[in-house]
C-alpha cells in the first residue's frame, strides 16, 4: 500500500540520480549546487547533461551545473528562496548569464505525483487498454502525439483508450522514464473534450500503475491550465518543478 510519503521518497531518490545529489539535499535548510554529472539511472531527455539544470522542490532548490558557470551560481543563486526562484526576474538573471556561455534557458516545466489515497476509479466510457508491443501500430498517429513517445531512452508501455462506438474518444499512455518512475501523456480528440475523458483516462491510468508497483508522473508546462486541471482532478498533487538549458543556436 502506497502512502504520500512512500511516493514522495521513492521520487526524491529517482530525482537524485537525476541531480546527482544526495537524499539528506532535499531535507536540508537551504539550497544545493552539484556537478554535472551523468549518473546510470537517471531520467534521459533531451536535455541530459544539459549546462544548467535546476529543480525545486519542498522549497529547496538543487542546481546541477557547469563548473564555469558556479561561480556564479554561488554568489547570486545559491541563497535565494527556492519557492520563488523560478520567477521571471530570477530566470532573466539566469538567462543572462547563460547566454555569456553559448547557453540559454530552454524550458521549465512541472511536474505532478499521484495522491494514494482516492476512490476506486471506474471508467465513464467503453475503454481498452494497450501492452507495450501494441502500442507500436500508434506510432504514425499524430492524434496521439502527448500520449505516446516512441522513444528508446523512455520506452511506452501502457495505453489505455475510451471509445464512442469504434472512435476513440482519447488515449492516455504511460512512459517507463525510469526503473521506478513512469509518465502519464493525454490526448482527447476535439470533438471529446470538455466531457471528463481525459480526467477518467489519466485516473485509470495511475490507478493501474499504482497496483502494478509503478509510481506515475504527470509533466505539463507552466501556462497549460486545462493540463494542470487534469492532473490534480484525476487524483495529482504538484511536486516539484525544473529548468533546463540548452546550446543557443549559431
Amino acid at each position: 500500500m502506497y502512502t504520500k510519503t512512500k511516493i514522495l521518497s521513492i521520487a526524491k531518490r529517482q530525482l537524485a540520480l537525476d541531480y546527482n545529489c544526495q537524499l539528506s539535499d532535499f531535507e536540508k535548510e537551504g539550497n544545493t549546487i552539484t556537478e554535472n554529472k551523468l549518473l546510470e539511472g537517471r531520467r534521459i531527455y533531451e536535455s541530459d547533461g544539459c549546462f544548467l539544470k535546476i529543480i525545486s522542490i519542498g522549497g529547496r532548490a538543487i542546481i546541477c551545473a557547469d563548473e564555469k558557470i558556479r561561480p556564479w551560481l554561488e554568489e547570486k543563486i545559491l541563497k535565494r528562496d527556492a519557492n520563488w526562484l523560478f520567477d521571471y526576474d530570477k530566470l532573466r538573471a539566469i538567462d543572462n548569464k547563460l547566454r555569456e556561455f553559448g547557453h540559454e534557458i530552454d524550458q521549465m516545466p512541472h511536474f505532478y505525483l499521484p495522491n494514494p489515497v482516492t476512490c476506486d476509479i471506474k471508467p465513464i466510457a467503453p475503454i481498452k487498454w494497450f501492452e507495450k508491443q501494441e502500442i507500436l501500430q500508434f506510432g504514425d498517429d499524430s492524434r496521439f502525439d502527448e500520449a505516446f513517445v516512441f522513444s528508446e531512452n523512455y520506452p511506452d508501455v501502457l495505453g489505455v483508450a475510451a471509445f464512442d462506438g469504434d472512435i476513440i474518444m482519447g488515449m492516455a499512455g504511460a512512459s517507463e522514464d525510469s526503473k521506478t518512475l513512469y509518465q502519464i501523456g493525454i490526448n482527447v480528440l476535439p470533438k471529446y473534450r470538455g466531457k471528463g475523458i481525459g480526467i477518467n483516462l489519466v485516473a485509470l491510468l495511475k490507478q493501474e500503475l499504482l497496483k502494478r508497483g509503478k509510481v506515475p508522473f504527470y509533466g505539463t508546462a507552466v501556462s497549460h491550465i486545462i493540463s494542470k486541471n487534469i492532473a490534480i482532478s484525476a487524483g495529482f498533487f504538484p511536486a516539484w518543478a525544473e529548468v533546463y538549458s540548452k546550446k543557443l543556436e549559431d
